[in-house]
């Protein structure tokens, strides 16, 4: 009897061990795990995106005859905000050059309205799109704002990552973006074609 007892024992605890894991890895997937980043050279997503004035559109209609840089952006994300005026700088200066700059909104808890409000105060020109349910930063694999996509003439993506490697403007050494974007804007080879975006996560409509 004994022995009996302590085989059942045995098999509940090895049946614990096995459905452990599963459980927390079906809690963890319940949310949804960030998606892997696309491999350079991937084609952008045809994913449908909301203007701020509620209509509906998607990247390429967005795109100019050079490509299009998507910037994924906060209203209340310190990191984000530190990069305002960089981001409308080289929205100025690369429209002028032939790419679009589109920043996109993917979190949950970012209302258009707030968006709206936060683009005029800071004096952002260049185009503001909503990703509802996040589905084009699923696509994109994109964890943080801002974190950036940089896709040429044919769709096709060329760079991904950070704008340079510091919030601090004055402690800034590399600014990888800005020369993917000059590299291809000259037809060049891109040196570095991705780097480690940084700054706060997206938050994410829960999957179930």
């Amino acid at each position: 009897m004994r022995i009996r007892t302590l085989t059942l024992i045995a098999l509940a605890a090895l049946v614990g061990l096995v459905a452990g894991p599963a459980s927390a890895a079906s809690a963890q997937q319940s949310y949804g795990d960030v998606p892997a980043v696309p491999a350079i050279g991937s084609k952008m997503p045809a994913l449908k995106l909301t203007t701020l004035a509620g209509q509906t559109t998607d990247l390429a209609a967005n795109s100019s005859k050079n490509g299009i840089l998507v910037i994924f952006i906060s209203v209340q994300c310190p990191v984000s905000n530190a990069y305002n005026e960089r981001m409308e700088a080289l929205a100025q200066e690369w429209r002028a050059r032939g790419f679009a700059v589109v920043g996109v909104n993917a979190n949950r808890t970012e209302t258009p309205e707030a968006i709206v409000e936060h683009a005029r105060e800071h004096g952002f020109t260049f185009t503001i799109l909503k990703d509802n349910d996040n589905r084009l930063a699923d696509a994109l694999g994109a964890s943080f704002t801002p974190e950036t996509y940089l896709f040429d003439s044919t769709g096709t993506l060329r760079y991904h990552g950070r704008i340079d490697d510091s919030k601090d403007p004055s402690a800034i050494s590399k600014r990888d973006l800005t020369d993917a974007l000059s590299a291809i804007s000259d037809g060049k080879t891109i040196a570095v074609t991705d780097t480690k975006a940084f700054g706060c996560t997206i938050k994410r409509v829960p999957r179930s």
